[in-house]
């Protein structure tokens, strides 16, 4: 496997929009005249912006709607560490002309709770955007059913189904399928065109295809006002296929109540072409409908392949809640020169950056990203306080900084302290303290039932004053769930 094999992992993108105008709406709550749709562009890397921009592709339009929530998704190819920025332009289907418009960087969505993010639309409007894993899928089959509904509304009706996506804090609804109209009529049953969906858009984290709950949402659709839903069932393949065999209704709930409205089920069928890896499962073919003299044997067995266990991936842990902690140690040695001398590695120039804090906006701002509460220690090395010199000592006056900004300027106030830089070049003791400090949040996070990470960024200039003591300090720090970044400065 090569470099960017192991670098590069597929994500999915998945995007929603709340509170978009048009310039014929006085609100967007009584007035939703527009189709909304999303064309996502990938921007020309940092330093090349004579690029242009490469266009991904583009949602399907939601009709009168101000809240869309679009089914289709985009396939991403991300590499940790290489800054990735995503255009989304939002279009009005109706007169083609743009609505809003931002820019997300893919790892920052990634560092976020649920791995979703929200970023302000320009000129009106707020997008949400969530990033996932693109997991292989589990079979290529399709599911094909049909419904009939009894619904208490003469406007045209749609139903949309939802997949459950499960976090360690929570579980999302995420829209898959969207139907098409039927046409408004009496209140009475109406039927609704024969869905077609990927097996793999419902089925989520591991759980059986066969037992997988979705939702199903039925949505009384208005030309003017916001759509409304009319009721929603939760179900299973497995429910489907029960209520099929036994022609039972499935009430709909409205909010927490069971609904009079009713729906059935009335047809199933299974389609798809040949799986890889045949030897690992039984190809049974199944096609039933309501009027179909064929017994249904139920638990059914799908023809999904058993894959092999992969080895997780880093975007596999952030996904899965995993809490990135980053801390940085700053060399204070006498090795960097007179602090005051312009040229040398501590010289500040409020112009511009010097070496130590160009490498923590480079590598800090990559991790970072990733911390979810933006939380960082810094400690220094190296210098002398009280006649004593200090292997370890906090820089700042708090314990925690906020983001790049917040290390840049505890980094920037220890030289107003009276700072005497001395030798050698020790940091065995920020490495020890590091491991303790990754334990202690390890254990604390799995008693709560989260996941824990801790990233120690070493910014040095001298060589280290005793190989085999560091040697010991990073070999006993080895089984601490702890990654060192070591960045020479000036060299």
């Amino acid at each position: 496997m090569n470099e960017n094999q192991t670098r590069s992992h597929r994500v999915k993108l998945i995007l929603q929009a709340s509170n978009l105008r048009t310039k014929s709406s006085f609100t967007s709550v009584f007035r939703a005249k527009s189709s909304p749709f999303a064309v996502v562009s990938k921007l020309a890397p940092l330093g090349r912006t004579q690029e242009e921009p490469t266009i991904i592709g583009q949602t399907e339009p939601i009709s009168n709607s101000l809240q869309p929530q679009w089914t289709k998704y985009f396939i991403l190819d991300y590499e940790f560490g290489r800054e990735l920025f995503l255009d989304v332009s939002i279009y009005d289907d109706r007169n083609k002309k743009q609505m809003a418009s931002t820019r997300i960087e893919v790892g920052s969505v990634l560092g976020r709770r649920h791995n979703r993010s929200a970023k302000r639309l320009h000129p009106y409007g707020t997008l949400y955007a969530q990033i996932v894993p693109f997991e292989t899928p589990k079979t290529s089959r399709t599911l094909h059913f049909q419904l009939q509904a009894d619904l208490k509304e003469k406007s045209e009706c749609y139903f949309e189904v939802h997949r459950r996506d499960y976090f360690d804090s929570g579980a999302l609804w995420t829209p898959v399928f969207r139907s098409n109209l039927v046409p408004s009529m009496e209140r009475g049953m109406r039927c609704f065109e024969k869905c077609s969906i990927p097996l793999n858009d419902i089925a989520s984290n591991n759980v059986d295809i066969y037992d997988c709950p979705f939702r199903i949402m039925f949505w009384n659709h208005r030309k003017v006002k916001r759509h409304a839903v009319v009721g929603s069932l939760e179900t299973t393949i497995a429910g489907l296929m029960d209520a099929l065999q036994s022609q039972n209704s499935m009430k709909l709930m409205k909010g927490e109540v069971v609904g009079d409205d009713f729906t059935m089920i009335t047809s199933i069928e299974f389609s798809g072409g040949e799986d890889t890896d045949t030897d690992n499962y039984t190809d049974v073919g199944y096609n039933v409908s309501s009027n179909s003299s064929l017994p249904i044997a139920l638990p059914v067995q799908f023809p999904v392949p058993i894959p092999a266990p992969l080895k997780p991936t880093f975007v596999d842990y952030i996904t899965g809640g995993c809490e990135l902690d980053l801390s940085v140690a700053i060399d204070f040695t006498s090795s960097n020169g007179n602090p005051l001398n312009p040229g040398t590695p501590h010289f500040i120039d409020n112009n511009s950056l010097n070496e130590y804090e160009r490498a923590m906006v480079a590598c800090g701002s990559i991790v970072a990203k990733y911390d979810s509460d933006q939380s960082s220690q810094v400690w220094g090395f190296g210098a002398k306080y009280g006649g004593i010199t200090r292997h370890i000592f906090q820089v700042g006056d708090n314990s925690h900084v906020r983001g790049v900004q917040g290390i840049l300027e505890a980094y920037r106030s220890t030289f107003k302290r009276g700072l005497c830089m001395s030798s050698p070049v020790v940091y065995t003791d920020v490495i020890k303290i590091a491991a303790k400090t990754a334990n202690m949040k390890f254990e604390k996070a799995s008693s709560e039932g989260r996941q824990s990470y801790s990233i120690l960024l070493i910014l040095t200039h001298g060589c280290v004053s005793d190989i085999n003591a560091t040697k010991a300090a990073l070999k006993e720090a080895a089984s601490a769930p702890l990654s060192i970044i070591l960045v020479g400065i000036g060299r």
